[in-house]
Protein backbone atom coordinates (compact mmCIF):
# COMPACT_ATOMS: atom_id res chain seq x y z
CA UNK A 1 0.00 0.00 0.00
CA UNK A 2 2.93 2.60 0.84
CA UNK A 3 4.85 1.94 -2.22
CA UNK A 4 1.37 2.43 -4.69
CA UNK A 5 0.60 5.39 -2.73
CA UNK A 6 4.16 6.96 -2.82
CA UNK A 7 4.60 6.30 -6.76
CA UNK A 8 1.19 7.91 -7.49
CA UNK A 9 2.06 10.82 -5.45
CA UNK A 10 5.14 11.62 -6.70
CA UNK A 11 3.78 11.01 -10.67
CA UNK A 12 1.06 13.67 -9.38
CA UNK A 13 3.57 16.14 -8.82
CA UNK A 14 5.50 14.84 -12.18
CA UNK A 15 8.50 14.36 -10.35
CA UNK A 16 11.39 11.82 -10.82
CA UNK A 17 12.52 8.88 -8.65
CA UNK A 18 15.50 10.47 -8.89
CA UNK A 19 14.03 14.22 -7.92
CA UNK A 20 12.59 12.59 -4.89
CA UNK A 21 15.87 10.70 -3.97
CA UNK A 22 17.67 14.14 -4.00
CA UNK A 23 15.04 15.55 -1.54
CA UNK A 24 15.23 12.83 0.97
CA UNK A 25 18.96 12.37 0.43
CA UNK A 26 19.00 8.51 -0.27
CA UNK A 27 19.79 7.00 -3.66
CA UNK A 28 17.01 6.24 -6.64
CA UNK A 29 17.17 3.10 -5.63
CA UNK A 30 16.12 3.42 -2.63
CA UNK A 31 13.00 5.15 -4.15
CA UNK A 32 12.23 2.00 -6.39
CA UNK A 33 12.52 -0.09 -3.24
CA UNK A 34 9.87 2.13 -1.66
CA UNK A 35 7.81 2.07 -4.39
CA UNK A 36 7.88 -1.97 -4.98
CA UNK A 37 7.43 -2.01 -0.99
CA UNK A 38 10.27 -3.72 -0.73
CA UNK A 39 11.82 -1.34 1.81
CA UNK A 40 10.17 1.09 3.94
CA UNK A 41 11.89 4.70 5.20
CA UNK A 42 12.67 5.12 8.05
CA UNK A 43 10.30 7.86 10.46
CA UNK A 44 12.18 10.81 9.58
CA UNK A 45 12.25 10.28 5.81
CA UNK A 46 8.75 8.61 6.18
CA UNK A 47 7.59 11.98 8.00
CA UNK A 48 9.27 14.32 5.22
CA UNK A 49 7.31 12.56 2.39
CA UNK A 50 4.02 13.32 4.01
CA UNK A 51 5.11 16.94 4.64
CA UNK A 52 6.41 17.04 1.15
CA UNK A 53 3.63 15.68 -0.55
CA UNK A 54 0.73 17.41 1.95
CA UNK A 55 -1.10 14.41 2.97
CA UNK A 56 -0.94 12.66 6.34
CA UNK A 57 1.16 9.75 7.26
CA UNK A 58 -1.52 7.68 7.82
CA UNK A 59 -2.73 7.93 4.49
CA UNK A 60 0.64 7.15 3.22
CA UNK A 61 0.79 4.27 5.57
CA UNK A 62 -2.44 2.97 4.16
CA UNK A 63 -4.00 3.46 7.72
CA UNK A 64 -6.36 6.17 6.38
CA UNK A 65 -7.93 6.86 2.50
CA UNK A 66 -7.89 10.55 4.29
CA UNK A 67 -4.86 12.64 2.68
CA UNK A 68 -5.98 15.78 4.86
CA UNK A 69 -3.67 17.51 7.23
CA UNK A 70 -4.12 19.65 10.32
CA UNK A 71 -3.84 23.13 10.16
CA UNK A 72 -0.65 22.60 11.90
CA UNK A 73 0.21 20.25 9.59
CA UNK A 74 -0.18 22.02 6.76
CA UNK A 75 1.45 25.31 7.93
CA UNK A 76 4.63 22.66 8.24
CA UNK A 77 4.17 21.43 4.56
CA UNK A 78 4.62 25.20 3.84
CA UNK A 79 7.73 26.06 5.69
CA UNK A 80 9.13 22.78 4.56
CA UNK A 81 8.79 23.67 0.79
CA UNK A 82 10.08 26.65 1.11
CA UNK A 83 13.17 25.69 2.78
CA UNK A 84 13.71 22.46 0.24
CA UNK A 85 13.55 25.46 -2.63
CA UNK A 86 16.13 26.82 -1.06
CA UNK A 87 19.97 24.70 -3.04
CA UNK A 88 21.39 26.54 -0.22
CA UNK A 89 19.54 24.93 2.49
CA UNK A 90 19.19 21.86 1.06
CA UNK A 91 23.30 21.43 0.49
CA UNK A 92 24.25 22.44 3.90
CA UNK A 93 21.82 19.81 5.98
CA UNK A 94 21.92 17.11 3.29
CA UNK A 95 23.98 14.94 5.64
CA UNK A 96 22.22 16.05 8.53
CA UNK A 97 21.38 12.44 9.99
CA UNK A 98 25.24 12.49 10.52
CA UNK A 99 25.88 15.25 12.91
CA UNK A 100 26.31 14.52 16.45
CA UNK A 101 24.14 16.04 18.86
CA UNK A 102 26.51 18.42 19.65
CA UNK A 103 26.26 19.92 16.12
CA UNK A 104 22.84 19.83 16.26
CA UNK A 105 22.54 21.60 18.84
CA UNK A 106 25.24 24.51 18.20
CA UNK A 107 22.93 24.92 15.06
CA UNK A 108 19.10 24.84 16.65
CA UNK A 109 21.08 27.51 19.17
CA UNK A 110 21.93 29.76 16.35
CA UNK A 111 18.44 29.69 14.65
CA UNK A 112 16.80 30.59 18.29
CA UNK A 113 18.82 32.97 18.67
CA UNK A 114 18.35 34.83 15.43
CA UNK A 115 14.50 34.68 16.14
CA UNK A 116 14.74 35.97 19.20
CA UNK A 117 16.56 38.66 17.71
CA UNK A 118 13.86 38.93 14.96
CA UNK A 119 11.10 38.93 17.51
CA UNK A 120 12.93 41.53 19.50
CA UNK A 121 12.71 43.93 16.58
CA UNK A 122 9.14 43.27 15.62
Amino acid sequence: MFGERLKQLRESKDITQQDLADILGVSVGTIGMYEIDKRMPNNKNRKKLAEYFGVSSDYLLGLSDDPTLTDTEAEQVDDLKAFLKDSDMRAMFKDYDLWTDEEKQAVLTVLKGQKALRESKE
